[in-house]
């Protein structure tokens, strides 16, 4: 049975690359399982492949998972988005250097490139397929740590009023502390060090 054998690279971080090898007859839900393997996400969120010209131009969806509305099946033009679990790779390969754009995360939108490469004719059979066979790069992490984000001036200004808001009754010795050195240190603009002198 052949295998086909893809170039997976995220697209903002060329230099995370994944080797990928799969058998011709598995589908599109494996090979989206195997990605996820290699890079160490949740694969939880929803995702798409789509058919790809070689400018990277999205085409033809194959989705996760069946997003239509009851009253498309009313309609006699509804065409069906077909889903990965029904999709086998042979299917969709008519170029031996066929393209794939790869979405997952439609909130946060991680995109990636994908170029066949090969077609292997003989298994290994040491690997269980779908298989990453080379890993370049770590990954990028999914979820952002939003603790330490930094925050936009109006953002500030409405946690300053909030923080405000809640000490009704006034700055206690330690808040108004807190607030003073940060105006010294607006105004200041360099701190002292040891060395320094008064002038």
């Amino acid at each position: 049975m052949a295998l086909y054998r893809f170039k997976v690279i995220f697209e903002d971080y060329d230099e995370v690359v994944r080797i990928i090898e799969i058998k011709s007859t598995q589908t599109f839900f494996d090979f989206h399982i195997a990605i996820q393997e290699s890079i160490g996400f949740d694969k939880s969120q929803l995702a798409s492949f789509y058919l790809s010209d070689d400018q990277w131009k999205k085409g033809y969806e194959i989705t996760l998972d069946n997003m239509h509305a009851d009253e498309d099946l009313d309609d006699d033009n509804y065409i069906p988005t077909p889903i990965m679990k029904e999709s086998r790779l042979c299917d969709y390969i008519n170029d031996p250097h066929q393209k794939f754009v790869y979405v997952f995360d439609f909130l946060n939108m991680w995109t990636f490139l994908i170029e066949m490469t090969d077609i292997v004719l003989t298994e290994n059979p040491k690997l269980k397929y779908p298989a990453c066979t080379k890993s370049i790069g770590l990954a990028p992490k999914q979820y952002i740590d939003k603790k330490f984000t930094l925050v936009d001036d109006d953002e500030f200004e409405e946690l300053t009023e909030n923080f405000l808001a809640g000490h009704e009754d006034g700055l206690d010795e330690d808040d108004e502390n807190l607030f003073n050195n940060e105006e010294d240190d607006e105004i200041g603009g360099v701190e002292k060090t040891a060395g320094d002198e008064e002038l």
